[in-house]
């Protein structure tokens, strides 16, 4: 796989055009369902699916819009399942959220801190974009969209491609 290293301060955005499709299809298939027991729902107390990449700085989390039973939705109900998404790789971050309606790309501090404290995702703060990354939102829409065998992440890709238009 292509080797990272770098900030995240501008044109870090530079790694995702040497990414071949090996090394998307990789990074697809490292995304693995975490326990999420530990988790602090939303306010709006959701249930949440978490998916962490293999790599330090790679992760999926999803807010699902009630703890109903997330494992039998059928395939069409899932997208209407996903009230909030977020997406880190690499110090990028791409928000979703359904209501109000709103695609969002960032950074994160993740390497611009000190590893020991990065190691801990829910300690990564958000910087919000001047402006949506669309090469970003192509890459996580590509990533996600790899994963036929996990309906939430191939439905959020879906997703991405809607809001395209």
């Amino acid at each position: 796989m292509t080797e990272f290293s770098g900030s995240s301060g501008s044109g870090s955005s530079s790694w995702i055009a040497h990414l071949s499709e090996q090394d998307i299809q990789a990074l697809a298939q490292s995304l693995r369902r975490i326990d999420t027991g530990m988790m602090k729902a939303g306010s709006q107390a959701g249930h949440r699916l978490w998916y962490q990449g293999k790599e330090p700085y790679f992760d999926v989390i999803f807010e699902l819009v009630s703890q109903a039973d997330f494992q039998h939705l059928s395939d069409e109900a899932i997208p209407d399942s996903i009230n909030w998404c977020q997406f880190t790789l690499r110090g990028k971050v791409l928000l979703w959220q359904r209501q109000p309606s709103r695609l969002q790309t960032g950074e994160t501090e993740e390497l611009d801190v000190p590893p020991m404290l990065a190691y801990y995702a829910a300690s990564k703060t958000i910087r919000d974009g001047a402006r949506l990354d669309e090469v970003f939102v192509d890459l996580a829409q590509q990533i996600l969209q790899a994963r036929l065998d996990e309906p939430y992440l191939y439905k959020m890709g879906q997703i991405l491609q809607q809001c395209k238009g």
